[in-house]
């Protein structure tokens, strides 16, 4: 089986869901994946081997920042004439790879490519959403149509939370299958019985730790009231920080003698950082954004065994509450966070919970759900014929 995957990310980012879920599909299926454009990356318009998976960028992005693109695109003459430009260039590509014909199945998280997907040809189109993406900032009003468009014409439509999939039943998809994040569980586990990285060992405790990127999403409001409340704790954050918030952690690291920041960390060594913590948080935003996602440092902490403190972005995580802690405002977040580090976790039920939550789990099940709309389109009588 051939698979072409319409993303927003690039394959070589942080390892996000595309990456596991495609990387896990059965060994004898082909990937194409084609990648967005991230301006100061390195960006390959050629195609590139990685194992059984070709990528190539395409300029497709995910939101559009800049006001005179906005502006640009605004005009529905411009849309139509780049929406010409991406047919010929996909076409390209796919002469270039030999992913061609009728028997592809199209693997799409990317809205932008709503328009020119009715004029290719395909077994199936898969829509994984794994965010509210009209919730971005800068998300133009015209994305909102390709959204729909996305989700009316697609055979399988599958959501990572509840909420989304009550937006996208909003937006006219008959069926959506909810198939949340996951965690490479054993990856997770050889890091975390390591022991303790050598630039932890020295940091005072308790330990206080955040594993993730720091982007727009990151509530720096909420880790300043953390750092208040617990002086003598040290607030240690690991990993890559995005969206210009630099400023904003050099200021809280410099009014907070006990925030640190470590940086970017391999993504296999993720466990060992994170079984070193004593409580493990997800200090992120309340907003509509966050109440469809499903994050995946949730399931990469449970696999570790920590205790994991979050604020009440969904009914989702609500329905946790007993494995984490989950609270309804900063004050309650800070309170949690005093009661995880007293009690501790109960180690064996969260590693059950991120086991079965594994990426291999989640690819399966989206695998199977591939073959059995691929078979259920294969039975339907063609056009013209009895039934």
């Amino acid at each position: 089986m051939k698979v072409v995957c319409f993303s927003e990310i690039q394959w070589r980012y942080v390892r996000t869901r595309k990456q596991q879920v495609l990387s896990r599909f059965p060994a004898d299926w082909e990937i194409l994946f084609l990648s967005s454009v991230v301006k100061g990356k390195p960006n390959n318009f050629r195609p590139v081997r990685d194992g059984r998976v070709t990528h190539v960028c395409v300029p497709v992005f995910k939101n559009v920042p800049q006001p005179w693109a906005r502006a640009l695109l605004a005009v529905p003459p411009a849309r139509l004439l780049w929406n010409a430009v991406l047919w010929c260039w996909l076409q390209t590509i796919f002469l270039a790879t030999g992913f061609r014909g009728g028997d592809r199945v199209f693997y799409v998280s990317n809205i932008y490519y709503a328009a020119v997907l009715p004029f290719l040809r395909r077994a199936m189109t898969l829509y994984d959403c794994n965010d509210d993406h009209l919730a971005f900032p800068d998300t133009p009003r015209w994305a909102a149509g390709y959204f729909r468009r996305l989700v009316r014409a697609s055979d399988l439509v599958v959501a990572v939370s509840t909420r989304l999939a009550e937006l996208l039943g909003e937006a006219g998809a008959e069926r959506v299958h909810i198939v949340g994040n996951g965690v490479d569980y054993d990856l997770f586990r050889a890091a975390a019985e390591t022991g303790t990285p050598e630039e932890m060992r020295d940091i005072p405790r308790p330990v206080i730790g955040y594993s993730g990127a720091v982007a727009q999403w990151f509530d720096f409001e909420l880790l300043d009231l953390v750092a208040s409340a617990f002086p003598h704790a040290s607030i240690v954050m690991v990993g890559p920080v995005f969206g210009g918030r630099e400023a904003e952690l050099r200021a809280l690291a410099a009014r907070r003698g006990n925030v640190r920041h470590l940086g970017a960390k391999p993504y296999e060594r993720l466990g060992a950082y994170i079984a070193a913590m004593d409580v493990c948080i997800i200090p992120l935003k309340t907003n509509e954004l966050m109440r469809s996602a499903d994050p995946n440092k949730l399931y990469e902490y449970a696999a570790c065994g920590r205790p994991v403190v979050t604020m009440r972005h969904s009914d989702d995580l609500a329905a946790l509450s007993g494995l984490i802690h989950v609270a309804g405002s900063n004050e309650e977040f800070v309170e949690a966070i005093g009661l995880a580090l007293a009690s501790g976790a109960n180690e064996s039920m969260l590693r059950d919970f991120a086991r079965a939550r594994s990426w291999q789990a989640r690819a399966d099940e989206i695998a199977s759900l591939i073959r059995e709309t691929i078979a259920r389109k294969d039975e339907r009588p063609a056009e013209g014929t009895p039934a």
